[in-house]
């Protein structure tokens, strides 16, 4: 496929956040067996979440905070002792809300591999595709490239807090951030999937800064801790199945 076919067929000038979600929402309903792979991989980020989010919160009220207040107030009954009780637990809540966004991105992180496959059945939902020959070599390389990018997730919530300190602008710059952060999801798992590397270089060149106008929508749950950071791997999957199915029907149009 030459650049100028690959314009030609793939047209996503009006492409935004809700566009997405709906277009996913469209594609689950339309596209046979995809509902039950998502809701699996949706299963599998939640497991991931809650088993990370009670091992660090476990990890540090037992090997480091509980130790460490014992030690500066002491234990029992008496006045030292409730106060510590008291700074144990405002510290232990604080962190515990750190640890649980930390845990949330590595299992979002994760959930790419998920993603992976969904995006491939819709795929192949509207042309045949030669099917990828199994290498035990190159899934391991996949699955270290993506632990390792699951990894970084977890850092980049952390320093976008500092970033949010500065004033005025310190928000605006870490929504834009966070945005081009989740939105580039959908981009990247299907510019992934394309076996032509001309034409994935040619979009991904194209889709530049599509990454903002789809990634607020999942950015905005961000800011809601809890409901909305539990709703936030429901939001990038479909967002994830909507681009694919938005590109895929672009090319049939």
């Amino acid at each position: 496929m030459n650049d100028m076919n690959t314009r030609k067929k793939v047209t996503l000038q009006k492409t935004n956040a809700v566009t997405v979600f709906r277009s996913g929402h469209q594609a689950l309903s339309e596209i046979e067996g995809l509902r039950g792979m998502a809701v699996r991989g949706m299963l599998f980020n939640y497991l991931i979440f809650f088993a990370a989010t009670l091992a660090l919160n476990g990890l540090f009220y037992y090997q480091l905070l509980g130790p460490l207040i014992n030690w500066l107030f002491g234990v029992g009954e008496g006045f030292w002792a409730a106060v510590g009780s008291v700074v144990l637990w405002s510290i232990q809540l604080t962190v515990a809300a750190v640890f649980a966004m930390v845990a949330l991105r590595f299992s979002v992180g994760l959930l790419s591999l998920w993603h992976q496959s969904l995006v491939l059945r819709i795929i192949k939902h509207f042309r045949q595709i030669e099917e990828p020959t199994f290498s035990f070599k190159a899934w391991m390389a996949n699955i270290k490239y993506i632990l390792k990018e699951s990894l970084k997730s977890c850092l980049f919530p952390v320093m976008l807090l500092f970033v949010g300190l500065i004033p005025v602008i310190g928000l605006p710059i870490v929504f834009v951030l966070e945005s081009h952060l989740l939105g580039r999801e959908s981009t990247i798992v299907y510019l992934d999937s394309l076996t032509n590397p001309e034409e994935a270089a040619e979009l991904r060149k194209s889709w530049r800064w599509l990454p903002v106008r789809i990634g607020w929508l999942p950015t905005v749950l961000t800011f809601i801790p809890f409901i909305g950071w539990l709703f936030l791997p429901l939001t990038i999957t479909y967002e994830v199945i909507g681009f694919a199915y938005l590109v895929e029907k672009s090319r049939n149009s």
